[in-house]
């Protein structure tokens, strides 16, 4: 799952960002240590039969990418695209300013509000 915000909602609600994305984190390490239940759940929602995806999750790479790491791939992306349509992407690489970098504050801030 990709995860893109409004600039505007993001600088606006720094704490739901926070909160969003240590719930994101929480839910990626609880499925992959967990995949019998994780599987368990997805049959209960309909989403496939759990036998499917117990057999499936292991193949998913289901990780949490943020911050300069997330830049990096995403930017190695975005070149591919670029190079190829650039009308896709707006037709120039997006500025350092197009990705959020302040995971750290919120987690942070999460937390200090949490204890």
């Amino acid at each position: 799952m990709n995860v893109a915000a409004r600039r505007e909602f993001v600088e606006n609600n720094p704490n739901i960002i926070g909160h969003f994305l240590n719930n994101y984190m929480d839910s990626v390490t609880w499925v992959n240590a967990n995949m019998t239940d994780a599987a368990a759940l997805i049959g209960e929602y309909d989403i496939v039969a759990a036998p499917v995806a117990e057999k499936a999750l292991p193949y998913c790479n289901i990780v949490c990418i943020t911050g300069e790491q997330m830049r990096d791939l995403l930017s190695g992306y975005l070149y591919v695209l670029e190079a190829l349509a650039p009308e896709s992407i707006g037709g120039t690489m997006p500025e350092d300013d197009f990705y959020y970098n302040n995971l750290n504050n919120n987690l942070i801030a999460n937390q200090d509000e949490a204890a």
